[in-house]
């Protein structure tokens, strides 16, 4: 059962994923940085934890998002695309890129399945989904230049970013 029946406004949100937060930037269809926030949840890797409280923990902080949004006039939710994620999951283990094996497969398994969250309850919200590809949201010049430039921390300017990629802005 739908939450809303339609949005507000024709807003974009895009959202950086990572396993303690979620990083959300809201912009309008000229690119103009209109709000940002960031929804945590790092308790969850506290020992003692169980995983059905941690997903529970997540599924909240999701709906807090997704409501947020709506809230300010978000129609349309950006994404990385999970599929290269996981592409780039098996190359990040073939070449032991970042830390190891175990560590790489745990934490693009967990983003990837954080994103197919959103996407299955965004609907709820009357939000579209798009995703774009990751590359170059993260290490790129461009990325350092809007930390720089709007003031923003690492997660959110990659937030920024992505929802730039799916306006098709330089």
């Amino acid at each position: 059962m739908k939450k809303h029946d339609k949005p507000l406004s024709i807003l974009i949100a895009g959202i950086d994923v990572n396993t303690d937060r979620l990083n959300l930037v809201i912009v309008d269809s000229k690119g103009v940085l209109k709000n940002k926030k960031t929804f945590w949840f790092d308790d969850i890797i506290s020992r003692g934890y169980s995983k059905e409280r941690a997903w529970s923990r997540i599924n909240e902080e999701i709906h807090k998002l997704l409501d947020y949004a709506y809230s300010k006039g978000v129609s349309t939710i950006v994404l990385e695309n999970s599929k290269v994620i996981g592409y780039l999951r098996y190359y990040w283990i073939k070449n032991g890129e970042r830390k190891s094996r175990n560590y790489n497969f745990k934490v693009s398994m967990f983003r990837s399945r954080i994103i197919e969250r959103i996407t299955y309850k965004a609907p709820l919200y009357s939000m579209k989904v798009v995703y774009v590809p990751p590359k170059g949201t993260t290490h790129s010049k461009k990325h350092d230049e809007i930390m720089r430039e709007k003031g923003l921390d690492r997660h959110s300017a990659s937030a920024y970013l992505i929802a730039l990629k799916y306006l098709q802005l330089p």
